[in-house]
């Protein structure tokens, strides 16, 4: 793979037997949660985790290793963390291949919390999510003055980052509401449960001046529009969410552009799905976005400030890069995804893709 500044790096498979670094998770170790399947004390601590889309899991053993990484600054860091080493991947990971899930939950296993046991970082976090596609992970950002601010809720188990939302806007209409959702980055698109959902769809229809695609039309998204010569992003009505404690989080980028399997003409739909598969809503990795979302684990808060990820608070640009497919990704619909890069004027597409380059701030 290619960064920002035109280095080559070759990803290799990852081999725990190779790596001169790595070392084996016993079942003994307090680490290891599933000791029930477990032979002996002295056996490898075997992992498993299912996620949200229907059927897709990985299982496999916990191993651990170190992370290189740089600071802002271009100075090398480096930590010891546990990961899951995948022996077997279900469901959608057949279909899309990933080269690696980087955990950022509020848990014990996951990423943050290992590189603050380690004493490298403060327990906050940032993700910048780019126009096009590309974006930085900061350990230990803890934000800017500046930033718009929500507390985290705390309230679903396991935790989340889950935010309260009091009401939202579409074009010219405010829908007084309040409902939970989770910001996962790991989530491609946008779910909403009834009747939030038909409440922002509906509402963003009347409002498009473009004709809808018919309903038979095989695509995971219900609302997609014909592009033509007089269609115009500028036209289309604007979504923004209201936070508890009244802080607008507006969405730049509610929309995916798609070539048609003939090619011979182009659609647009609004990424929004009907969450149908759980009792919670998502505000999914295109819902992010032009931000830097901010997650101060220490004070609770869910921070976000417009950024085009190359500002000094969240460039992040030293660090190594990885590209990634988040495992949420919706099935590919009979529109198939246009290459960014051509045939996307006057609307321009949002990709569904992550790359992060990751970097952290220390202490």
């Amino acid at each position: 793979m290619e960064t920002d500044q035109g280095e080559r790096i070759r990803l290799n498979i990852y081999n725990p037997n190779i790596s001169t670094s790595s070392s084996k998770v016993t079942c003994n170790s307090t680490l290891c949660t599933s000791r029930n399947r477990c032979l002996s004390p002295n056996s490898d601590c075997p992992y498993r985790i299912r996620y949200l889309s229907p059927g897709s899991r990985s299982t496999g053993v916990l191993v651990e290793d170190v992370i290189h990484m740089s600071t802002e600054e271009g100075e090398a860091r480096e930590a010891r963390i546990t990961f899951g080493c995948s022996q077997s991947q279900l469901g959608l990971f057949q279909k899309v291949a990933v080269n690696g899930i980087m955990g950022l939950a509020i848990d014990n296993l996951a990423v943050p919390n290992m590189l603050v046991r380690a004493g490298v970082t403060t327990d906050s976090f940032s993700m910048c999510f780019g126009l096009k596609g590309k974006g930085t992970i900061s350990f230990g950002d803890k934000g800017s003055s500046d930033q718009l601010e929500t507390p985290l809720s705390g309230t679903l188990s396991p935790p989340f980052y889950d935010v309260s939302i009091t009401k939202f806007k579409v074009g010219s209409v405010t829908v007084e509401t309040e409902f939970s959702a989770i910001f996962d980055s790991g989530t491609a698109v946008t779910w909403l449960l009834e009747p939030y959902y038909t409440s922002l769809t509906t509402n963003f229809h009347l409002s498009v001046p473009d004709k809808r695609l018919p309903a038979n039309v095989d695509s995971p998204f219900e609302f997609c529009y014909i592009i033509t010569s007089t269609s115009d992003e500028e036209k289309l009505p604007s979504i923004s969410f209201v936070m508890k404690g009244g802080a607008a989080y507006d969405i730049f980028s509610p929309i995916l552009v798609f070539d048609t399997s003939s090619g011979s003409f182009q659609v647009y739909c609004l990424a929004v799905l009907k969450q149908v598969n759980a009792d919670f809503n998502i505000i999914g990795q295109n819902f992010m976005t032009n931000y830097r979302i901010v997650h101060d684990r220490e004070r609770m808060i869910l921070g976000w400030r417009e950024s085009d990820c190359k500002d000094a608070n969240g460039s992040g640009s030293k660090g190594p890069s990885a590209p990634a497919k988040p495992p949420s990704l919706p099935p590919t619909p009979s529109p198939r995804t246009v290459n960014p890069s051509t045939r996307l004027n006057p609307l321009a597409a949002s990709s569904l893709f992550i790359i992060c380059f990751i970097s952290f701030m220390c202490l």
